[in-house]
């Protein structure tokens, strides 16, 4: 375009080159930051993940990634009256004690979520 319209090559060739990065820009990877990869998996289906191992205990008033993770794995275990709210409520509490109890659980207290448990609910 070289009719003089706002933003034609005429106009443009008189300006000084944007130092900004357009739209199209991909950084190469000298400039690119660092991102960590997530680790291989597998690709098998096993349902809704556990808690993070390393997390700590969950009790009644808790709330979070981990407590949905835990909400997620008793509801897909046949305890369908927890809720997948992110809440560690009295269904989750219940669930819990009840999980305890069917599997002869007795090292965290009763509907909390705590290393015995943790461990027994692998």
């Amino acid at each position: 375009m070289t009719r003089g319209i706002p933003g034609g090559e005429k106009e443009c060739a008189d300006r000084e080159p944007s130092r900004e990065p357009s739209f199209g820009d991909v950084p190469d990877a000298r400039t690119r930051p660092s991102v960590p990869r997530p680790a291989h998996r597998s690709g098998r289906a096993t349902g809704p993940a556990a808690p993070p191992a390393g997390a700590g205990t969950l009790r009644p008033g808790d709330g979070g990634a981990e407590v949905r993770a835990l909400q997620e794995r008793l509801h897909g275990q046949g305890f369908t009256y927890v809720s997948v709210t992110g809440l560690y409520d009295d269904r989750t509490r219940r669930g819990a004690a009840r999980l305890q109890s069917d599997r002869g659980i007795t090292g965290d207290p009763e509907g909390v979520y705590g290393p015995a448990t943790r461990a027994a609910f692998g």
